[in-house]
């Protein structure tokens, strides 16, 4: 890698910081001000735990991905879809 395109990839980077910073429209410190005030500490930890719990039983990327073989697909089907 040549030093002028770590040089472009610095200047990239740190310019899309700059834009995502100023076109936020609140503060992380903002957010967590209004979420505790609409609900207690242990209201947020027990939604966490079930967000936790729900990522637990989700299904795995490889499980997600699922490889439809050519002989398996019914082109009546997808006729239909069309």
């Amino acid at each position: 890698m040549k030093a002028s395109e770590i040089l472009a990839f610095v200047a990239g980077a740190a310019a899309a910081t700059g834009i995502t910073l100023l076109c936020t429209t609140e503060k992380g410190k903002e957010i967590r001000t209004k979420v505790g005030e609409k609900m207690s500490r242990e209201e947020i930890d027990r939604l966490i735990e079930k967000l936790k719990a729900k990522r637990a039983t989700a299904p795995s990327e490889d499980e997600f991905n699922i490889d439809i073989e050519e002989d398996d697909f019914d082109s009546e089907m997808h006729d239909e879809v069309i």
